[in-house]
């Protein structure tokens, strides 16, 4: 009826996030409103504003920790720093990722743009950039139990009480199959491996970088090491995404626009 909708969401209060089950009597609708309902995930909380400054600035001594120090002064949180040389002699690029007010964000770049070595300070934080950041993680491929037995000192006694030598060689190649089937998911690489740890390289954006840990986390991470954010503004025009990014704004076509030596006086 037309009221189904409407008792549905009456007995079906959206805050209750009950498992789907089926029920013979409901019907089609209700069951996959009820499905749509579990699977749809919740919204994240309000996170603050990222923005991103790249400074270029003279390639000498002690710009770095200016840079920091006075980031630091005024009390700026920086969440990743890369600082590095560039394809130009004496010029070297840094790449800031603060958070925080917009307001206080114009403050920071001002105050970077006095430094004496700053060339020019620009801002990515609202412009269609390629973003990067590099990971290195060493996972366990080991099994809980084994990793526990080699902290202690009968190690070698207690693991092979537990588990036969070839069944551990088995369990931590089926851990190994897992592992690279997950690292070619997200197009990384497998740089180093041992009889019971992989070294795993990543080179992606900053939040494929977060999936990746969460979904390795099960395995045992025993070291990770990140870049920081590196960003390029792409191309204005003759590029794949030139469409995409002449969407958003809308351009005026100037030789649509009315001729005013034609109007009335």
């Amino acid at each position: 009826s037309s009221t189904a909708a409407m008792e549905y969401k009456q007995q079906h209060p959206r805050k209750l996030r009950r498992l789907p089950r089926v029920d013979v009597g409901a019907s089609a609708a209700e069951q996959a409103v009820s499905n749509i309902l579990y699977y749809t995930p919740i919204a994240p909380k309000l996170q603050t504003e990222r923005h991103i400054l790249d400074c270029l600035a003279q390639d000498e001594p002690g710009v770095l920790s200016r840079v920091t120090g006075i980031m630091a002064a005024r009390g700026f949180n920086i969440d990743t720093l890369v600082a590095s040389k560039t394809e130009v002699p004496g010029l070297s690029r840094m790449t800031l990722v603060l958070k925080g007010p917009a307001i206080i964000m114009e403050q920071a770049k001002k105050q970077l743009e006095d430094l004496v070595p700053i060339w020019a300070v620009l801002d990515y934080s609202h412009t269609q950039i390629i973003e990067r950041e590099s990971l290195l993680v060493k996972v366990s491929i080991a099994k809980p139990e084994i990793q526990d037995d080699q902290v202690t000192a009968d190690a070698h006694a207690a693991s092979d009480a537990h588990t036969a030598p070839d069944a551990a060689f088995l369990d931590s190649q089926e851990r190994l199959r897992a592992l690279r089937q997950l690292a070619d998911l997200f197009s990384g690489q497998v740089l180093d491996v041992s009889h019971n740890t992989v070294v795993v390289s990543l080179n992606a954006k900053s939040d494929r970088i977060d999936a990746f840990l969460k979904l390795v986390r099960p395995f045992g991470i025993l070291e990770a090491v990140r870049s920081g954010l590196m960003a390029m503004p792409r191309s204005g025009s003759g590029t794949m995404f030139e469409s995409e990014q002449a969407a958003p704004h809308a351009t005026i076509n100037h030789d649509d626009a009315p001729d005013l030596s034609n109007l009335p006086p």
